[in-house]
């Protein structure tokens, strides 16, 4: 390998240091039985590693051993008070001190295991393992005494609730599996292990429930996962674009939460999630556009008050995807449409602008997605009042200055506060893009572009699947059954079936003959003189 070095007659190629040459491991290699010989492979693969620790000691005085662990990732003061201070202290060892004997005699109940390979031993030493090297032994015991460096658990952030449960997942992926299994206490709940990355070695669970998960997702996911060949995994956003069923439609058929109640829920309904070290989304597969409107606190509320809110969440989205194409199309092509009262007070006001309506428009849209943008980066203090103020100021001095009109200004303050309805936000992000090339169609073609791009993003919709199921079931294909959870919210005890594509290996959620309480019959208690107390 070469690089660029710079001298007196300018640029020349010189080969690279061998100091810096990596070289990759060899899987095969294994521990030798001798402190002396490990140290020196520790020190030939951390050789610029300066948080390395490695430290020797005697094992009860009398046996020589070894620990190597990174710094920053290992509790200090459980290392010293509970490690050191079993293998330190004085005791009798038997004549031939072994693994097994240690882990059941000497070192306290913990997570551990042997392993003998350098490549595995290594890995875990990166990811936070103490490793125990013993004089004699030929296999190196793995400690778990993580340092805690995660948040605590917090609100979500973007799936909040009014009503409902208010914990949320952070990046420890060991709190994010407590919170599921806290919701989920069955032994049909799996966790599975993987590692994702070749280089960052990213921790995940598979998480679903036995019985419960729909035929072959499972394998599904897995071999979608294995052939993820990349060197870094650093977020769920990545593995969301790898196992994507279409990864050029703007509608993500992955969904991301980070609510450990709403994703207790999708297991229970046969669907899979997938949870990851070092992010604060969990992913849920398979998923459909209806699931991506429903907020999780529809569920904590009555269902006559869901399922109004749910029809408005339903107006809110196509408001937010076709309303300034509308009033285009409208104002342009189709006067004939406005009552004549309100199509003379928008002349009025459209009196001076100087751009057509799609212009004005675009230029509405695009300053007030550069006002989001820029409080969603500025400090949380500062942000909301600094998008708030910069709204109305830009809005009252564009139309003060005669650029834009107040019926424009009135569309777009209306479709973004509609976009701020839809509870997923990869959702209103794609909301938030298609919108501009309606607004074209709607300058163009009037409402007959509208209607057929309308047209060929509902064909898009139905061509589309997740993980096998159709995106837009359960109204295409349709089922009678599955729209009591769908643009309405019935009764709980009217919903006694899981999804169709979904759960229909295990399709009851309750006993057919569980009914609403009866009404009460019990007669007023009164008091001593016979009055009501």
């Amino acid at each position: 390998m070469r690089i660029l070095r710079r001298g007196r007659r300018g640029y020349t190629l010189v080969p690279l240091r061998d100091r810096w040459e990596v070289e990759p491991p060899d899987e095969n290699r294994t521990v030798t039985s001798t402190l002396a010989g490990n140290k020196s492979v520790l020190q030939e693969v951390f050789d610029r590693a300066g948080d390395l620790v490695i430290h020797e000691f005697m094992i009860a005085h009398q046996k020589p051993a070894m620990i190597a662990f990174i710094d920053s990732l290992v509790n200090y003061q459980h290392l010293q008070q509970g490690l050191l201070r079993f293998l330190q202290a004085e005791q009798d060892l038997p004549p031939g001190v072994t693994m097994a004997w240690l882990q059941q005699e000497v070192i306290p109940l913990g997570r551990m295991r042997e392993e003998n390979r350098w490549v595995e031993i290594t890995e875990n030493i990166c990811g936070g393992y103490i490793s125990l090297f013993v004089e004699g032994e030929p296999t190196v015991l793995l400690i778990s005494i993580l340092e805690d460096n995660s948040r605590g658990v917090n609100q979500p952030t973007t799936e909040t609730v009014v009503r409902g449960p208010a914990d949320a997942f952070n990046e420890d992926l060991r709190t994010n599996i407590a919170l599921l299994r806290k919701r989920l206490k069955t032994s049909r709940l799996a966790v599975e292990n993987l590692k994702l990355g070749e280089a960052t070695k990213t921790s995940a669970c598979l998480v679903y429930l036995k019985g419960y998960v729909a035929s072959g997702l499972v394998e599904e996911i897995y071999s979608r996962i294995q052939r993820i060949k990349v060197d870094s995994i650093l977020g769920s956003g990545q593995v969301e674009e790898y196992i994507d069923d279409n990864p050029y439609s703007p509608f993500s058929t992955v969904a991301a939460t980070e609510r450990p109640d709403n994703l207790a829920a999708q297991l229970l309904e046969g669907k899979a999630g997938l949870i990851m070290d070092n992010s604060p989304f969990a992913l849920v597969v398979p998923t459909m556009l209806a699931s991506q409107v429903i907020s999780p606190e529809d569920y904590y509320n009555r269902y006559w008050f869901a399922s109004m809110i749910r029809i408005l969440r339903w107006g809110s989205l196509l408001t937010a995807l076709l309303g300034p194409a509308f009033y285009i199309a409208i104002s342009t092509f189709h006067q004939e449409l406005i009552p004549p009262s309100l199509l003379f007070s928008i002349i009025v006001a459209r009196e001076g602008i100087p751009f057509p309506a799609l212009v004005e428009a675009a230029l509405m849209e695009l300053t007030f997605e550069v006002l989001r943008e820029g409080g969603v980066r500025l400090p949380r203090p500062f942000g909301q009042t600094i998008s708030i103020v910069g709204a109305i100021v830009i809005g009252q001095a564009a139309v003060s200055a005669g650029l834009v009109s107040p019926v424009m200004v009135i569309v777009v303050a209306l479709t973004a506060i509609a976009s701020f309805t839809i509870p997923s936000v990869t959702l209103s992000n794609t909301v938030r893009i298609l919108r501009f090339p309606f607004m074209l169609a709607g300058a163009f073609l009037g409402l007959f572009g509208v209607a057929t791009g309308f047209s060929v993003l509902v064909f898009h919709l139905c061509a589309l699947r997740s993980f096998g199921v159709p995106y837009l079931s359960p109204l295409a294909p349709h089922s009678l059954g599955d729209l009591k959870d769908t643009f309405v919210r019935v009764p709980a005890w009217m919903m006694r079936l899981r999804p169709r594509l979904t759960g229909y290996r295990e399709p009851e959620r309750q006993n057919s003959d569980l009914q609403p309480a009866p009404p009460s019959r019990m007669t007023p208690a009164r008091g001593p003189k016979g009055g009501k107390r």
